[in-house]
């Protein structure tokens, strides 16, 4: 028969470890439920607890360098958008030129037209002077840092990239100076034009109709051929009887072709064919043998690559030239170690320019200001000025497409992968979770039911033997 004792029976002690495991469960499945996520604590699940904990420090690490990305994309978007706005100022002062292309002003409108000039260029040098997050960039303080540079023999030098020295070096020789091209247009006795005619005269820059007059003073038709000089990339001086082409340009691409259209012209020199041109530097730089495209040579060495412009006429030995410094460097992987650089050459008005001349020769008082006479020459040297921006807005552009944006798809990628095996590890199902903590807290309730329903059986017998002992 049984016994009522003081002590728990074998069913008590299923019902409560039954109450104790439901109120357990329901309690994490709550903290799913409130967390989002499977394993909260070691114990959950100590591998995947090591494995979330991993795959999150490397998710960390990524979107910290997406922030990287972001302030990299800010500082070259804003580098974009001001030499967009230098690009604009350039153009104003050709448009200004444009307006004298023939000479016609008057005196009042050529000294308006040089007023506007004037205030763009001192706008392009407050352009040069922007700051982004307290740093200037398009000052020159954005590039490398180059020593030993001697303007008689390089006139111009941009690096893109050091490659695995901190400081490399370059040094070499010139051994065959580039050369312009050069034709002779024969004129006659007296300094005349020996006969009428029409001809095209086609330069590396473009080409334009000119027309001539037998017996006219060859300084007209001299004039009228400097007059489009912007056009063709070629000028010309009177040489006793006759008048010599010559281009802006160096190199092979320098080019001189003239087309008789109407009458009749002869020429003299050139490839003998009514065409010539230059020829290009050639050299040897850091151990390689390089030929130019004319005074420009670029030069790859061990990841060091550079552009340098040799100073026209110079052939011989350069002295050694360093090219140091970070320019703009930026984090734009998971690597700690490895950088990305950005080098800005800087676009202030005494750097911009080329074989024509530089912007600053257009204020007033300079070389090429006033328009008149100078107009053309003033327009090359705009023109020339472009193409600086262009080297310029290419490294930029190609930077904020190839470097930066090709980072930020590999990261966000990375980011996202990241993410779904987290959350393939971690993330809580808490539809799921809901239904199993319902179902946990009708076990306990009803392990408790049960708990309750012995108790009040227990004291219902307690009460029976009472009765039948005379005790109430």
């Amino acid at each position: 028969m049984g016994r009522i004792g003081a002590s728990l029976s074998g069913f008590e002690l299923r019902l409560i470890n039954s109450l104790n495991d439901a109120n357990a469960a329901a309690a994490i499945n709550s903290l799913r439920i409130a967390t989002g996520l499977n394993i909260n604590a070691p114990r959950d699940d100590p591998t995947g607890f090591i494995a979330v904990n991993q795959l999150t420090a490397k998710l960390s690490n990524v979107t910290a360098t997406l922030k990287n990305v972001t302030a990299a994309s800010s500082i070259v978007s804003q580098a974009q958008l001001t030499l967009d706005e230098v690009r604009t100022q350039l153009g104003i002062i050709r448009t200004e030129l444009l307006k004298d292309e023939d000479n016609t002003l008057t005196a009042a409108q050529k000294l308006a037209s040089q007023t506007t000039i004037d205030a763009a260029i001192k706008q392009l040098n407050t352009l040069a002077a922007t700051e982004v997050n307290g740093r200037r960039i398009l000052d020159g303080s954005a590039n490398f840092i180059v020593t030993g540079l001697n303007n008689t023999q390089v006139s111009d030098l941009q690096t893109s990239s050091l490659g695995n020295s901190a400081a490399p070096t370059l040094s070499g020789t010139v051994t065959v100076a580039a050369t312009q091209g050069t034709l002779t247009l024969d004129g006659t006795g007296g300094a005349k034009v020996a006969n009428d005619a029409t001809f095209t005269l086609v330069g590396k820059r473009g080409s334009v109709s000119i027309s001539v007059t037998g017996g006219e003073d060859l300084a007209d038709a001299r004039d009228r051929i400097n007059a489009e000089s912007h056009i063709t990339g070629i000028t010309a001086v009177v040489n006793g009887n006759d008048i010599d082409l010559t281009t802006v340009d160096y190199g092979t691409a320098a080019t001189i072709a003239v087309t008789v259209t109407s009458g009749s012209i002869g020429t003299t020199g050139g490839n003998g064919d009514d065409t010539a041109q230059g020829i290009d530097a050639t050299a040897t730089l850091n151990g390689q043998a390089l030929t130019g495209d004319g005074n420009t040579f670029t030069l790859n060495d061990n990841g060091f690559t550079t552009r340098l412009e040799i100073t026209a006429g110079f052939s011989g030995a350069l002295d050694t030239i360093t090219v140091s410094g970070d320019a703009l460097t930026f984090s734009l992987t998971t690597d700690v170690g490895r950088l990305s650089t950005l080098a800005i050459g800087g676009v202030q008005t005494l750097r911009l320019g080329g074989l024509s001349g530089i912007i600053d020769d257009l204020l007033t008082g300079g070389s090429a200001a006033g328009l008149g006479t100078n107009t053309q020459q003033a327009i090359r040297i705009v023109d020339e000025a472009l193409d600086d921006i262009t080297r310029i807005d290419g490294a930029v552009d190609g930077f904020a497409n190839a470097t930066i944006a090709s980072s930020d798809g590999l990261l966000k990628a990375l980011q996202t992968d990241l993410q779904n095996t987290i959350d393939d590890y971690n993330k809580a199902d808490t539809n799921a979770e809901s239904v199993l903590l319902l179902k946990n807290q009708a076990l306990a309730n009803n392990a408790l039911s049960a708990l309750t329903i012995l108790n009040q059986q227990r004291s219902s017998v307690i009460l029976i033997i009472k009765r039948i002992a005379g005790l109430i």
